[in-house]
């Protein structure tokens, strides 16, 4: 069984924490030195790797290993590490490497930790070194950033509201157009920043007001989703809110209430009803290396 009380929660908030602290100083230390990385394609050019990714995921690991030895431990780069704790740990090194490799601020490292049977979201923390900014949350608690507890996602105003997007798996590309053509009129304004950890972070902090973002892995969500739930924000697919994880299906649209269901309504236009095809959050079926963006 996992951690329950709010002492052992904050005690996995202080793990990922470290954790996400020290990927980050890995990965802005191979920023500083960036034009001697490799950088890979890993299904497409769009799709990139460098040694950072590594050096940081390795990084997050290594703190993991030492604090939390018996949990499981799921990373974009290096797959699942299998363990027999009630624990199950996602980690995304370098969300958004297209940004961190061209320079550009929005990426982010994202570290949760989840119920390894259930895929509750326990604990979660997303770091933007670029920005500076930290934000974290565990079950039952505000989101915190930088140190003070935001607060609540209330906005209702729709054509007041600034939408992150993203474009999708190659299959769901074809619909971003006919996304951006039903969302425009309706909104203050779109953005396509390229890193949903940093986009879920910046919905709960109110940096933005809503991010849809279909084909999305759990590395890419799973600490974001935690914080936008502990701000007051709804997290789900199209199908519906998926209150305390996230869409096992990938397809992640986040928000105030308010502005969730409306988004919902006119997204339904353009996307097709969808299966939740990934199965339950808690499995350890994710694909550690099916292209996804960032």
């Amino acid at each position: 069984m996992s951690p329950a009380g709010p002492e052992d929660l904050d005690a996995l908030l202080a793990v990922a924490r470290a954790a996400a602290r020290a990927g980050a100083r890995t990965a802005a230390a191979w920023r500083a030195a960036a034009h001697e990385l490799l950088i890979e394609e890993k299904a497409g050019p769009d799709d990139l790797v460098s040694q950072a990714d590594r050096d940081t995921e390795r990084a997050v690991r290594a703190v993991l290993s030492e604090h939390r030895p018996d949990d499981t431990v799921l990373g974009e780069e290096e797959g699942t590490t299998a363990g027999h704790g009630g624990v199950r740990w996602i980690v995304d090194p370098i969300d958004g490497t297209t940004n961190y490799l061209y320079g550009r601020p929005d990426w982010a490292v994202s570290v949760a930790a989840a119920d390894a049977d259930s895929g509750r979201l326990l604990a979660g923390v997303v770091v933007e070194p670029a920005v500076g900014a930290l934000t974290e949350a565990r079950a039952g608690a505000r989101t915190v950033a930088d140190g003070t507890p935001v607060a609540p996602l209330r906005k209702r105003d729709l054509s007041r509201a600034l939408v992150e997007l993203n474009f999708g798996r190659p299959a769901q590309r074809p619909l971003a157009g006919p996304a951006v053509g039903v969302l425009l009129p309706r909104v203050r304004d779109l953005r396509r920043g390229g890193s949903a950890a940093a986009a879920l972070a910046q919905v709960a902090t109110g940096r933005a007001d809503a991010l849809w973002a279909p084909g999305l892995h759990a590395w890419d969500c799973a600490a974001g989703a935690l914080l936008v739930h502990q701000a007051g924000g709804t997290v789900g697919a199209l199908t519906g809110p998926t209150p305390g994880t996230w869409p096992p299906g990938g397809d992640v649209l986040a928000a105030s209430p308010a502005l969730w269901t409306q988004l919902r309504e006119l997204l339904a236009r353009v996307y097709p009803a969808a299966g939740e095809g990934d199965g339950n959050p808690g499995s350890d079926s994710e694909e550690a290396h099916v292209t996804g963006p960032g």
